[in-house]
């Protein structure tokens, strides 16, 4: 039995999956965010014992995103050459808003005083220019160990080429603190580029604390209620056991939102789709991502706080629009949404748990798009008055009804997911004509017509279950680790085919060698692999893929960089200079042949509503998910319920149930 739990930031979900693909046990209970592991143990509980006995649990959760995210880590102290001390401060001469005044570069994790020196350097070769000298190292580490540090990071310069000095940092450290956690550079992230390297070893170091105690009481916790083994979900949209995050807690950072991708990935593939954009829409942000074919787009870097985090992850792109997105009215006098959000607790003013400040949710509790008669989850009745007065002031201050300003807050939020999905599909040169907006979450199917719309997208697929995809798409996730290493080659032309396999049996000895040593069997597991590169004088890189078993040499891989540039830029330029920086592998097993859930006919419940639309009040159907049979199509408008989410079919969209039970919405 497989068990998938994904933690967001207002419900925590549980699936469970029987071999014919039916639904076992679901469950959606709220986020707890003080301590993740206790709604993980309340979902278990709640499940009959034959299903948690020995079965295998599948685990994603926003730990390590909400620990960078609240500064609750450290302290931690830093390692490094002497003479790039300040190299956390200094950063990059570029900000992220050009025009704002007030702009202040993001603050380290790590301060200035726990940031020591040692005596060795290494040049961009490898080869040493001064040895390291072990009496500064064991000076260092006296001074952060008096100051009362958490965990040391390690990095040293060019140590991607030359990871010698810091192993001997890293043993000299184990001689006088053996308990002390250690991240270090040349593991955590392997490539070139001191600002990014370092800072990501810190964020490493930031959160193992946080992370390992997370990991090892959640294996405690589930193994006491007769869980056989845990598997956790990373931000690459692969799994692995604990043991493998505990050694580098930094790659699980967007552990959430990949389940998400890896569930619509399945759902779509089921459907015949191949393009899509995912949209999940949650409580607490919406996640989004451009997917063509089989796997989903990796990214090679993204930033956390303004931090930037150089790790593989899935290309999501996140905005603070979700259910519990805060509307407030700015110092100009105009309606805003979000990013600050009432989350879990205490959540909407309509959950009746507290929350006085109008949402997103709240909004479409007003305009009726979400029934006052549903039951969240099933169990939580919804206070519609409560709505009401909590969105009344921002009416007044308008000089507005409360429907008007509950429509133009569902339509902000709608603009704010669109123009997310513009920085994942058109700014990266993807067309968006002919894909398919693929919806879940407990709200996106709410707004998928919508966001279609705004982005003149004529096709919205909603999965069965869709608020649960993300707990699904943990059960449909395989192993997968990515390894990469700098390797800088100033003309392509100059190396061989034998130089590139030569650096590739490297690279792939050394993953099978940490795989093994965090209790992975890898045998039989499919390398991928891809090379980045860039035209000479260019800044930053782009990643091309290559067939270790096709023909292999640089001219097969520079034609394909022209390629991939023109596709990313709109031009290329043949008769540059190419220049390799770095090789990525990708280890991974092939993705379960697990049967998709399907809704199974059981309810007759219909009838319909009143849903504000277009600012005057209409009568739509509403209807029961389960009491959809195959095939059947309507026109909208149309609320369409089951106990994980609403399906909001839009005046001018046609809906229509396949024969796997996804709901299909296509623009009249």
């Amino acid at each position: 039995m497989r068990i998938g739990i994904e933690c967001g930031g207002t419900f925590t979900d549980l699936v469970v999956l029987d071999d014919s693909g039916a639904i076992l046990a679901t469950d959606k209970v709220f986020s707890t965010p003080a301590d993740p592991a206790q709604a993980v143990v309340t979902a278990l509980r709640e499940l009959p014992d034959e299903l948690v006995e020995g079965a295998e649990l599948l685990h994603g959760s926003t730990v390590a995103t909400n620990a960078l995210l609240e500064r609750k880590g450290g302290p931690i102290g830093l390692l490094v050459t002497r003479g790039f001390r300040d190299v956390v401060f200094l950063q990059r001469q570029d900000r992220r808003t050009m025009y704002d005044l007030k702009y202040r570069k993001p603050e380290p994790l790590v301060g200035r005083r726990e940031i020591r020196e040692v005596e060795e350097r290494v040049d961009a070769s490898g080869t040493v220019v001064r040895a390291l000298d072990e009496d500064s190292v064991r000076t260092a580490v006296a001074a952060l160990l008096e100051s009362g540090v958490a965990a040391i990071a390690v990095s040293l310069l060019h140590s991607y080429t030359a990871p010698e000095h810091e192993q001997r940092v890293r043993a000299l450290i184990a001689e006088m603190a053996p308990d002390l956690p250690v991240s270090v550079s040349s593991e955590v992230i392997r490539e070139f580029r001191e600002f990014e390297r370092t800072t990501t070893t810190t964020v490493d170091a930031f959160i193992r604390g946080r992370v390992t105690e997370y990991i090892r009481n959640l294996e405690d916790a589930v193994g006491t209620l007769g869980v056989r083994s845990l598997q956790v979900m990373q931000s690459n949209g692969g799994i692995v056991p604990p043991a493998a995050v505990i050694a580098r807690p930094v790659t699980m950072l967007l552990s959430g939102p990949a389940a998400g991708v890896s569930g619509a990935i399945t759902a779509a593939g089921n459907a015949g789709f191949d393009g899509i954009v995912t949209m999940d829409m949650g409580g607490t942000s919406t996640d989004v991502a451009f997917v063509s074919g089989p796997r989903p787009t990796i990214a090679t870097e993204t930033a956390v706080d303004g931090l930037p985090v150089r790790v593989p992850l899935v290309d999501i792109n996140t905005v603070g629009a979700g259910g519990g997105s805060i509307i407030a009215v700015d110092r100009g006098g105009l309606l805003t949404v979000g990013p600050e959000s009432a989350g879990a607790d205490p959540g909407p003013a309509c959950y009746g748990r507290g929350g006085r400040r109008p949402t997103v949710t709240d909004a479409n509790l007003v305009r009726g798009s979400i029934r006052a008669e549903t039951k969240l989850a099933g169990r939580f009745a919804l206070d519609r008055e409560a709505a009401v007065a909590a969105l009344a002031p921002i009416a007044e201050r308008l000089d507005s009804t409360v429907e008007a300003v509950a429509e133009e807050a569902v339509r902000l939020a709608n603009v704010a997911m669109a123009n997310a999905i513009r920085v994942v599909s058109v700014e990266q040169g993807h067309e968006l004509d002919g894909t398919t907006l693929l919806a879940y979450g407990g709200a996106g199917p709410l707004h998928a017509a919508a966001v279609a719309d705004e982005l003149g997208m004529r096709r919205v697929l909603i999965p069965p279950y869709s608020g649960l995809t993300s707990a699904y798409g943990l059960l449909t996730a395989g192993f997968r680790r990515e390894f990469s290493r700098t390797w800088l080659v100033s003309d392509a032309t100059d190396t061989t085919a034998a130089d590139l396999r030569t650096v590739m049996a490297e690279m792939a000895k050394d993953a099978a060698e940490e795989l093994a040593g965090q209790g992975v069997d890898a045998q039989g597991a499919d390398h991928l692999w891809a090379a980045d590169l860039r035209y000479r004088g260019q800044g930053f890189e782009l990643p091309v893929p290559f067939d270790a078993d096709g023909p292999l040499g640089p001219e097969s891989l520079i034609a394909d960089f022209h390629t991939a540039h023109a596709r990313r830029f709109g031009h290329s330029d043949p008769g540059r200079t190419v220049q390799i920086v770095a090789l990525r592998l990708t280890v991974e097993d092939r993705r379960p042949d697990l049967p998709l859930p399907h809704v199974i006919p059981s309810s007759d419940a219909s009838g319909h509503t009143r849903l504000v639309e277009h600012g005057r009040a209409v009568t739509a159907r509403f209807l029961h998910r389960d009491g959809i049979a195959p095939e059947t199509a309507f026109d909208g408008p149309a609320v369409i319920e089951d106990a994980s989410s609403t399906v909001l079919v839009p005046s001018g969209w046609r809906a229509r149930v396949d024969v796997h039970t996804n709901l299909l919405l296509e623009k009249d």
